[in-house]
């Protein structure tokens, strides 16, 4: 199993964890494709808000090349209501997101 392929795999492991805020899969035919399901962090403006990823239902879809972990995956935010919604500063109206903040 190559290096990226392996490291999305143990994405699953994090479905043992007890932190319930966040629900990762993906199909054993193409891992590289995941879906995520996060809650919104208690006592925030996001709380009570159900983030879907393919992260109201804000949807995203991740796609992680060969590259992963040497290029960052592409992220795509897919609920935007026709692209008149935007959640985020870092993430636009038109399905861009910004991951820079993440380092």
């Amino acid at each position: 199993m190559d290096q990226s392929v392996f490291r999305i795999t143990k994405l699953s492991e994090l479905q043992k964890n007890s932190d319930l805020s966040l629900a990762v899969a993906c199909r054993d035919i193409d891992v590289r494709n995941v879906k995520a399901l996060i809650t919104g962090p208690h006592e925030t403006p996001y709380e009570f808000g159900f983030f879907e990823s393919w992260l109201t239902n804000l949807q995203f879809a991740f796609k992680f090349g060969k590259e992963y972990p040497r290029k960052s995956p592409q992220v795509t935010a897919i609920t935007t209501n026709g692209g008149r919604c935007r959640f985020n500063p870092n993430i636009y109206a038109n399905s861009r997101i910004c991951l820079s903040i993440l380092g």
